[in-house]
């Protein structure tokens, strides 16, 4: 023991930067996935490390070199199975901080009708259709266009109500709006398996929220079971949306275009 306290305590200057240097490393991974769906196993992963590291410690005042060896060599693979892990939220939060770098000015928010999908959302909604549209931003949607049935169709709020009517091949599933085109209908998209999502959100919702928490992309969601219109963006639902308050939010996330008789 008393090795132990007299190795900790002889830590060089150069030890004591490298300690720090490791600890802003720890802190900037926690304040990228800190809201992400990963959080918690991210915590079980940061405990398993510093127990690790511990381990590490009194090995090497012990001079336990064989548990020495059997922990330094174990950082390879801890490194592999972090990126498993967390590659959808890195890749998110990566992006995130990307789009608050220098090069955030020259990156620019497509255009959209947003009258249009204004329109076919109140509608369906008062008729009680169910309907899924994701906007693509910055993000790719690409992977969730590539498995649904590609349109390229101009954005018109007739053409939304006839996708999702339950007489049509394609009701089920999103319809992604990329490049103000409909890319594509009939999407799957992931579902949310956050657990303090309400019991009463359905599988479209989860689908909206889902996509967002992946990707910056914005998801409109009406409701078959209430009419309800919700929006999402990162991982986060707005439920009972108005025309205005729709209309609005889409102004915010999107340049959007007028219509001419608006």
């Amino acid at each position: 023991m008393n090795r132990l306290i007299s190795s900790f305590f002889s830590a060089s200057g150069a030890d004591l930067v490298d300690i720090l240097a490791v600890s802003l490393v720890f802190y900037i991974i926690f304040a990228l996935l800190k809201e992400s769906r990963s959080f918690i196993a991210l915590r079980g992963l940061v405990a398993v490390i510093l127990l690790g590291a511990i381990v590490w410690v009194m090995a090497r005042a012990l001079n336990l070199m064989a548990t020495m060896i059997l922990l330094e060599n174990s950082l390879v693979l801890g490194v592999i199975i972090f990126t498993i892990i967390f590659q959808a939220d890195l890749r998110k939060a990566l992006f995130d901080f990307g789009q608050a770098s220098i090069i955030a000015p020259f990156l620019k928010n497509q255009r959209i009708e947003a009258d249009e999908i204004v329109k076919a959302a109140l509608r369906m909604s008062e008729r009680r259709v169910g309907a899924l549209i994701a906007i693509e931003r910055r993000n790719t949607l690409r992977p969730y266009i590539e498995v649904g049935t590609s349109l390229d169709a101009n954005v018109s709020a007739e053409l939304l109500r006839t996708i999702f009517a339950l007489q049509t091949p394609l009701h089920d599933g999103a319809v992604i709006i990329r490049n103000n085109r409909i890319a594509a209908a009939g999407c799957l998209l992931p579902l949310s398996e956050n657990p303090k999502l309400s019991k009463d959100l359905g599988t479209r919702h989860r689908a909206a929220i889902g996509l967002t928490e992946e990707t910056d992309a914005v998801v409109i969601v009406c409701s078959e079971e209430t009419g309800t219109i919700s929006i999402t963006h990162d991982g986060v639902i707005d439920r009972n949306e108005t025309a205005d308050s729709l209309r609005a939010k889409l102004k915010a996330y999107f340049d959007f275009q007028e219509d001419e008789d608006a």
